[in-house]
């Protein structure tokens, strides 16, 4: 490479007149050297900072520290006549015009900062690739010279990464270690192969506690032992004769079947990322420990304070981020694996950002979608609503509208905008996976253990693509064709290579949010709600009439579009496009609604009646649906907005033929037979059901009736905003077809007219009573005052948890969803009546799932069945019969109440209870 060793003076930085130009080309470029930094791909010459296998590639000429070759000839096989190996802090010349110098990184042994001084003027570039200022056990201790380009890693760049004292933490380590040996368990400690494991190792060292080595490891220290003569004595692991032994593997080892046989142990990872919550419950071990490789937050400033560079190019990890944050403290940086879009003017090279010294900004065109996807990155490290709302409020101020109706709907995990379902993706995980592995390359079993690991489809295809793709400049209109291409593929293997083509141009951080809207969630803490807020702050718009306009359109990008063009008051209900059911409050007592909705109250009086009136409806056991009838096309829509005319087929079938008017409908689905009302239990028949078609016995095995309570639109005209009476007036003028009938209707003159309503209502096979205000408009969504609902209110049960699953969102590394039992006072079993999911906070729910997997009895993909030792108090609305459960009865809308800790399984509920409760005898 013509490199020579030289002794001459370096000028310092100050005296430069010029800089380096920096590209990002899959990899980093310096031009006039013609040199690649740590490239993923294979290229004619290369600087390689360290031997992880994320920064080689098989290149024709490799430039390196002498250790790293050490690493790479024994990983990788790289041969010697392929390396340039440089002696950390002496002085090279190459092609004349540079002096090139290596110095340590401190990240792991032999890890290298290239230093370049270009000897015509004295320009100095300064790459780090990875590093640490923190001194550690088993590296050298960093060391850097001063320079006006500096390329500088920032994976842990956001200001809550601040790694406590490495010392505190490895001591931390020793302890647990020593616990668990004088416990008679086998620590099993997770670190990476290269670097963290060695680290562990050199902290064991006097201990007196011997250590095997996963044999990935252990051919790792080999070479490590032979550039270390400090390196403690090691064994290659074996899991038949490791009692007494500190066990050391990498992270992707830690859930092997060898490992995992490995009994009893108590298991540990070793990682930065252990400063995120939930840490261990995402690589599933007892414990993490925040001990990283890699810079913090507070390390990061403080180095760049020290090289003092006139530009600075970020790297990895949150490079957007501290990009910003550099040059808010006054620094010129940008970041080189992404636009700094919402720093730049929209035209760049016209007119660069104040203080700009020259030299491209970037090597690429804008990326609309990138910036997109730097937003979702700056909201998910941001802590608080209001300060999400900031992000996403100017961040919509930049969007043409065409962008504006797509980021809003993207980002609520909606690939196509609209509710109706005939609008789904069709795209599960199962070939969102097969797409991941085409791209990667991985085998099943990695992509296995790399899956399980996160437990969160957008992080594992960030964690494949690694190094796998080759990135493009994407707008979100070519997004938008993406997913409607997407959506009308036909097949799965057509749908799988649609995406891996696209996949296969994305930055992975940019294939993370595309899977995640793929999936549904951006894993943001993101809401329609937040959205609606930040919709209305960018554009000062009222936030309720945000939120009603995208209740009344059904999509999210066009109420925004409605808000910038102040057009919100023209949102109108439409056909096909369901709205949210108006809800009713809870009141315990008669007395309490004849004091909401009677004269006192000064509401509730009966349009056309003598004297004062609180009017009354049954609330029937059934299920809450919304029917669209527009000529020939008929819909049924959920009170959760999902379609349901493939469960019932006659009752779309009747609506088609049987209707004489264009109608929206709100009501309720019961099962109803030979004239009288059917149980529950009956319609959950025609629920699990996706198909109907060909099932000749449906409408004999559970026949239904549409119970009409509201009428929200006829023949295009609107009803939303007229009073209840009216309402009811023309839902009464219409002829309802065979099959539908219009609910009865009670007017109450005191308390003790809705108390025998109610018991009249309960001896009907009812819930209970709505009472609602005759003057009351229909509020789509909202549980206000003008319903009131009056059911029974009963005890609840204490019951035991006897299996648990993760969760969802930001608890799906987490137990959160409990199945629980009571004892069959008859046989002494257990037997299961319900699942709960909703009660607890956080920090309990953490709590219990650290105890769940200490007394797991066995687990099948992500159910567990555990010890039943965990008491609840479950509060719930009714107790109904159920064929799915082995107590034959099931809780409708359990929450938890409470973790009974002064309780044990002795103390729990019988089924014997919970049946008189039920009003049920057997």
């Amino acid at each position: 490479m013509g490199l020579r060793l030289y002794s001459g003076a370096v000028e310092d930085f100050e005296t430069e007149p010029g800089v380096f130009e920096v590209q990002y080309q899959d990899g980093v470029y310096i031009p006039e050297l013609e040199l690649w930094l740590d490239p993923h791909r294979t290229r004619d010459r290369a600087f390689v900072s360290h031997a992880h296998a994320d920064h080689f590639a098989r290149h024709d000429r490799v430039l390196c520290s002498r250790p790293t070759f050490d690493f790479l000839h024994a990983r990788f096989g790289l041969e010697r006549e392929r390396a340039v190996v440089l002696e950390f802090g002496r002085r090279y010349r190459f092609r004349r015009e540079y002096e090139l110098r290596l110095y340590p990184a401190g990240h792991i042994f032999g890890s290298a900062q290239l230093h370049v001084t270009r000897c015509m003027d004295g320009a100095t570039l300064l790459y780090t690739g990875d590093f640490k200022l923190r001194e550690g056990l088993s590296a050298e201790k960093i060391d850097f010279a001063q320079a006006g380009t500096l390329i500088m890693e920032t994976t842990f760049g956001l200001p809550h990464f601040r790694f406590p004292d490495s010392d505190q933490v490895l001591a931390q380590v020793v302890k647990f270690c020593r616990e668990g040996i004088e416990a008679g368990e086998t620590p099993v400690l997770a670190g990476y192969s290269l670097g963290k494991a060695q680290e562990i190792l050199m902290a064991l060292r006097g201990e007196d506690m011997p250590v095997m080595l996963h044999r990935s490891v252990h051919a790792m220290t080999e070479v490590y032992a032979m550039l270390q003569p400090a390196c403690p004595p090691f064994r290659l692991l074996n899991t038949a004769a490791c009692a007494g032994h500190v066990v050391i593997v990498p992270p992707s080892a830690i859930r092997s079947q060898a490992i995992r046989g490995i009994r009893p142990q108590r298991s540990a990872v070793l990682t930065g990322w252990a400063m995120q919550a939930g840490a261990r419950f995402r690589y599933q071990v007892d414990q993490a420990f925040p001990l990283s490789d890699h810079a913090d937050y507070l390390d990061l400033l403080r180095y760049v304070e020290m090289v003092r560079p006139r530009r600075v190019w970020t790297l990895h990890g949150y490079a957007s981020e501290f990009s910003r944050d550099l040059r808010e403290r006054g620094y010129e940086a940008w970041t080189l694996l992404r636009e700094d879009q919402m720093d730049l003017p929209l035209e760049l090279g016209k007119d660069n950002p104040p203080g700009f010294s020259g030299g491209p900004v970037l090597s690429r065109a804008p990326c609309p979608f990138a910036e997109f996807v730097d937003v979702c990155e700056r909201i998910g490290s941001t802590t608080g609503i209001a300060k999400k709302a900031d992000i996403l409020s100017t961040y919509f101020l930049t969007l043409s509208e065409a962008n504006l109706q797509r980021a809003a709907n993207y980002l609520t995990g909606r690939p196509i905008p609209g509710r109706d379902e005939r609008l789904t993706m069709q795209v599960g995980w199962a070939l969102v996976r097969k797409a991941l592995l085409q791209v990667s390359g991985m085998t099943e079993g990695r992509f296995r253990e790399l899956s399980f690991s996160q437990n969160e489809p957008g992080r594992t295809a960030y964690l494949a693509l690694q190094g796998c793709t080759r990135p493009r400049a994407t707008s979100l209109l070519e997004i938008a064709r993406f997913f409607r291409n997407l959506k009308e593929a036909r097949g799965p293997l057509a749908k799988v290579e649609l995406l891996a083509d696209r996949l296969r141009f994305l930055h992975p951080l940019e294939a993370k949010v595309l899977v995640q809207i793929l999936m549904g969630d951006l894993c943001l803490g993101l809401k329609d709600g937040l959205v609606e807020e930040a919709m209305a702050r960018a554009f000062r718009q009222p936030v309720e009439e945000v939120r009603r306009a995208h209740m009344l359109l059904g999509d999210l990008g066009m109420a925004a579009l409605f808000a910038k063009r102040n057009r919100l008051a023209e949102a109108e209900l439409s056909y096909f496009t369901p709205v949210h059911c108006m809800l009713a409050s809870a009141e315990d007592s008669a007395d309490s609604i004849w004091k909401r909705l009677g004269p006192a109250g000064g509401r509730g009086r009966a349009k056309g009646a003598h004297g004062d009136w609180v009017w009354l409806e049954e609330k029937h056991d059934g299920i809450r649906v919304q029917l669209h009838r527009r000529e020939d096309r008929v819909s049924l829509y959920s009170r959760d907005l999902r379609l349901l005319d493939a469960q019932f087929p006659e009752v779309v079938e009747t609506a088609r033929t049987g209707f004489e008017h264009d109608v929206i409908l709100d009501g309720e689905l019961i099962a109803f037979s030979e004239g009288r009302k059917l149980s529950f239990l009956d319609l959950q028949t025609r629920l699990g059901r996706r198909r109907m078609e060909g099932d000749l016995f449906l409408g004999q095995a559970a026949p239904v009736q549409f119970v009409a309570f509201d009428v929200l639109c006829v023949d295009g005209i609107q009803l939303l905003d007229e009073p209840l009476w009216l309402r009811r007036q023309v839902l009464e003028s219409l002829a309802l077809p065979q099959g539908f009938v219009c609910i009865g209707r009670w007017l109450a003159s005191g308390p003790r007219d809705i108390e025998e309503a109610f018991r009249a209502a309960r001896r009907n096979g009812n819930e209970g009573l709505i009472a609602k205000d005759p003057e009351s408009v229909y509020n789509p969504g909202r549980r206000g005052k003008s319903w009131l609902k009056l059911k029974r209110v009963l005890a609840s049960l204490d019951v035991v948890v006897v299996k648990v699953e993760p969760g969802r969102g930001k608890r799906r590394h987490v137990f959160s969803d409990y199945t629980f039992a009571v004892r069959d006072d008859d046989s002494g079993e257990l037997v299961t009546l319900g699942k709960a999911f909703t009660g607890l906070s956080d920090e309990e729910v953490e709590n219990l799932t650290e105890h769940f997997r200490e007394h797991t009895l066995n687990e099948q993909c992500r159910l567990r069945s555990v010890q039943p030792n965990v008491v609840l108090e479950v509060a719930f609305d009714t107790i109904r019969p159920s064929r799915r459960h082995r107590s034959g009865l099931v809780l409708r809308f359990p929450r938890i109440r409470a973790v009974r800790r002064d309780k044990t399984l002795r103390d729990i509920d019988t089924l014997q209870t919970a049946r008189k409760l039920a009003g049920l005898t057997w």
